[in-house]
């Protein structure tokens, strides 16, 4: 069973990819060999595989601080891999997830749901993400296909590295990308 997962190349993505080793994994990551860049909008358009039996669309990128202080291109930046681009590549794969029975699972963020403070853009793409979950499943469960968000809290990634703030390294402070790997399994299986 084919299944696209999106940000494989670390955090969240790799530990999920490395969890569904089994299934036939198509990646779409920056540093993937052959893949698409999610805020190339048109590349998105284009990308298309047979017989999906499930999208993860898990890639995400934050630019934080004063809204008026985020240059144009970051917030379309945000828009475009957040938000944008896992509608389309569902849209382009909603046809065989249906004739599969599959999934769409999208990996949201507490920002979707609580004030995020110095991350308008990135709560409000997120918050775009989880709503577009809700309202698909609405529209395509009659269908057999089953869609799910996740909305993980701070994730010990490497997400942070250009962020104002930091998960505690606390281990009761902090999720780890392979609890939300298992949950994804936990989903499909």
């Amino acid at each position: 069973m084919k299944i696209i997962i999106t940000g494989t190349s670390s955090g969240i993505g790799k530990a999920i990819k490395e969890k569904l080793k089994d299934y036939e994994i198509i990646e779409i990551c920056r540093r993937c060999d052959n893949s698409i860049d999610l805020n190339d909008i048109k590349s998105v358009e284009e990308f298309k595989i047979k017989d999906v039996y499930a999208i993860i669309n898990n890639a995400g990128v934050g630019y934080f601080g004063q809204f008026e202080d985020i240059a144009i291109e970051k917030i379309q930046e945000m828009i475009n891999v957040n938000f944008l681009a896992p509608m389309i590549l569902t849209k382009n794969h909603l046809k065989d997830i249906k004739k599969n029975r599959g999934f769409i699972i999208n990996i949201s963020s507490t920002s979707a749901i609580h004030p995020a403070r110095l991350g308008v853009v990135y709560g409000a793409t997120k918050a775009a993400l989880k709503h577009f979950g809700t309202s698909l499943f609405e529209e395509v469960r009659k269908s057999g296909v089953k869609v799910c968000t996740i909305v993980p809290d701070l994730t010990l990634t490497n997400f942070h590295k250009n962020t104002y703030f930091k998960p505690s390294t606390d281990e009761l402070a902090h999720i780890k990308p392979e609890d939300i790997a298992e949950i994804v399994k936990d989903i499909i299986e």
